[in-house]
Formats: C-alpha cells, sequence, structure tokens
C-alpha cells in the first residue's frame, strides 16, 4: 500500500482518534511506520482535513521517555507539540470515559490505556481509530464498538 491508500483509508472529515503509537513514531521519525505517521499528522491532520484526538493518557505514554531519561528539553518538546498542533485536542479522562473504558476491559481484558484510548473514539464518537496495535481490531470486534482501526503498518 501507499501513503495514497493512506489517505483514502481515512475520509475527509472524519474524526480520527490516535494512538501513542502513532504520536511516538511521528516524533521519534525513525520507526517503520514514521513516514505514516507524518502522512497522519501534517497531510490530514495540520490542515484541518480531519479533526483529532488523544487521550489523556496518550500524554502518559509519550512523556515516560523522556522523564525517565531525565530530559527536560525533550520532555518540553513533546508537551509544546501535544499543546500546539493545529487541529489536535486532549480529551481528558471522563467519568463517561472511565465507565466505557472498563465496559471495553470486561470484554476484551485489555491493558487499562488500550481500552481508555478506545473508550475516547467510542465517547467522542470519532469513527476512526489510528494506531500501530495488531491487538486492537479483535477487541474492537468482540466488543461491538462503532469503530473502525487504521493500523499503519497494513500501509507499509
Amino acid at each position: 500500500m501507499t501513503l495514497a491508500a493512506l489517505e483514502v483509508a481515512i475520509e475527509p472529515g472524519a474524526a480520527i482518534v490516535i494512538d501513542s503509537s502513532v504520536i511516538l513514531a511521528y516524533l521519534e521519525g525513525s520507526e517503520a511506520i514514521s513516514e505514516l505517521a507524518a502522512t497522519v499528522f501534517d497531510r490530514l491532520v495540520a490542515p484541518a482535513r480531519n479533526a483529532a484526538v488523544i487521550s489523556a493518557i496518550s500524554v502518559t505514554e509519550v512523556l515516560v521517555r523522556p522523564f525517565r531519561a531525565g530530559s527536560p528539553s525533550a520532555a518540553g518538546t513533546i508537551e509544546a507539540f501535544l499543546r500546539r498542533f493545529p487541529n489536535l485536542s486532549i480529551m481528558p479522562v471522563s467519568y463517561e470515559i472511565a465507565r466505557e473504558a472498563a465496559t471495553i476491559r470486561a470484554v476484551t481484558a485489555l491493558r487499562t490505556p488500550d481500552a481508555t484510548i478506545l473508550a475516547t473514539a467510542t465517547i467522542t464518537r470519532s469513527p476512526v481509530v489510528v494506531t500501530n496495535d495488531g491487538r486492537w481490531q479483535a477487541a474492537i470486534e468482540r466488543a461491538r464498538l462503532p469503530i473502525r482501526l487504521c493500523r499503519l503498518d497494513a500501509f507499509l
């Protein structure tokens, strides 16, 4: 598949939830899916073709490495990206999202962060979740979630 196929797979105007793995691939730039992550952020989200949401749990996940490494400058760069990237919003973990995550976990046994990200998509009515996590498709089907997974590694 190609970058153009990715642009076709995510319909213009569809709200998307972006997983932590995609954020990290974009910021690091050296992963197999980094170019695809750049397409999502730079060609779909930045120009407002698609509004994007990330869960507050993703903030936690992407800041662990710089904090563990004791790098305040790296943490600051990531925080600036998260707070200022155009058409990207951070969704707090509300009671409704936490409850939906518990429902998803009960049915699928996904880890809490993963279930929370899927719950964010469900509660915000975002029809597409962009990830690189292969375990989520079965969970989406098992929980009968009204969302579609867009796995970036499928476009390699």
